[in-house]
């Protein structure tokens, strides 16, 4: 069999501006990257909305270390040591069990202090885990810039949750 000798096939390459706008569109996107994770660990962790959502979760674990943590010092002077705290506010440990859910309506930061406004899910009294009644209450949480990041003023905030906890006692 005879073979058959050509010129060889030319093959097209990648011209330069493919290769210049492949090249822009990855320095666009590490460029967004790099600003996504500077604003994550400068700016939204060191915000009032990520300490408002630890207290929350502590509270709803029954985590009253983790409540404690997150306390401004005015707070701290009436509850002085973490015992305090537990026998002495009554949600520390009274909504064990019982705060279904809660949902972190607004933040709004006003220099060194911010105001988040919670709805707060509470079952009611007597019920079991597995039951759905609910009472849905709106609490204004207080939160102070201080040197160690966002803490929660409990003697300034307005919580209207406290109400289920008066009923509860009350039965």
């Amino acid at each position: 069999m005879a073979r058959m000798v050509s010129r060889a096939r030319r093959r097209e390459g990648r011209g330069i501006g493919e290769r210049l706008s492949e090249l822009v569109v990855y320095v666009v996107l590490f460029a967004a990257v790099i600003a996504g994770v500077r604003w994550y660990f400068v700016v939204y962790r060191h915000s009032p909305g990520p300490a408002i959502t630890a207290f929350l979760g502590a509270l709803k674990a029954g985590d009253v270390p983790g409540e404690y943590r997150m306390l401004a010092r005015s707070t701290k002077r009436y509850y002085p040591t973490e015992s305090t705290f537990s026998s002495g506010w009554d949600p520390a440990q009274g909504f064990l069990g019982r705060l279904a859910n809660y949902t972190i309506v607004s933040v709004t930061p006003k220099g060194d202090t911010a105001v988040a406004v919670v709805s707060v899910s509470v079952r009611k009294p007597g019920q079991e885990l597995y039951e759905a009644a609910t009472d849905t209450y709106t609490d204004r949480y207080v939160l102070r810039d201080e040197a160690d990041g966002w803490r929660v003023v409990l003697e300034a905030s307005k919580l209207e949750s406290l109400q289920a906890l008066a009923a509860g006692r009350s039965r």
